[in-house]
């Protein structure tokens, strides 16, 4: 796990602000549902943190035996077009943010706007995409 996103999350962290980390059968059993496997610094965020985030940022997940949220929001985005092999990692409800599976071998985060279009690529990788997120979240409190 990047050693900035560790740091954000000691100093801006609240109760509750994460879920847990996520057990290695929790992480196979929600890849399963899906029909893919989660890039690599992507599952290091759920096996330490499962779900959640910091300052209103959230970043969808596994929450153990209560189910998966990253499950849901993207098989909710695929029922409206998304493509089968990316995941979603941030639901805003307008857009998400979704990455491909491991199988892609592409760290890449991109934007995909309900109702279609094309993927528009926002970061390189999910570590970016964390640091990027959670300032911002820090720098509007």
């Amino acid at each position: 796990m990047n050693e900035k996103i560790i740091k954000m999350i000691e100093e801006h962290s609240e109760e509750r602000d994460f879920f847990g980390g996520a057990s290695e059968e929790d992480i196979l059993n929600a890849e399963e549902m899906l029909g893919l496997k989660f890039p690599q610094s992507y599952r290091e965020f759920l096996k330490e943190y499962g779900s959640g985030g910091i300052c209103g940022v959230e970043i969808v997940g596994v929450q153990g035996n209560l189910g998966a949220s990253v499950v849901k929001a993207t098989e909710r985005w695929r029922n409206i077009g998304l493509d089968m092999g990316l995941i979603v990692i941030e639901d805003s409800g307008e857009f998400v943010r979704c990455m491909y599976s491991a199988d892609v071998n592409d760290e890449r985060v991109f934007s995909w706007i309900r109702g279609g279009g094309e993927l528009s690529v926002r970061y390189e990788t999910f570590d970016d995409y964390t640091i990027d997120m959670f300032q911002e979240g820090i720098d509007n409190m």
